[in-house]
């Protein structure tokens, strides 16, 4: 059970800071192409992965406030968070319930 806990955490963890990675870059690739161009096969993949935890999001609680969309920035920020404090301590919960030896 502890080396589930050890394992999961870091695996979570690292899906995290994936995808705060994937929607960074997209928010970036948003700001640099420009309006009249249609996207490539890499942004668009990029925009529909990165899009997976910002539409949870979306529907969970409305983001827009003065035509600006908080939905980018308030999902890296809860993904922030419950990696710092849920992910994480997973894996310490499951190195102090690890059998020794």
């Amino acid at each position: 059970m502890a080396w589930m806990l050890i394992v999961s955490g870091w695996i979570l963890d690292l899906l995290s800071i994936l995808w705060i990675m994937l929607i960074l870059l997209d928010i970036l690739f948003s700001w640099i192409t420009t309006a009249g161009k249609p996207p490539g096969p890499v942004q668009y993949g990029l925009t529909k992965t990165a899009a997976l935890p910002v539409d949870l999001l979306r529907r969970t609680m409305p983001t827009v406030y003065r035509e600006m969309d908080f939905a980018p920035w308030l999902t890296i920020l809860l993904l922030i968070l419950m990696r710092t404090f849920i992910f994480r301590a997973m894996i310490y919960w499951g190195m102090l319930h690890r059998p020794a030896g």
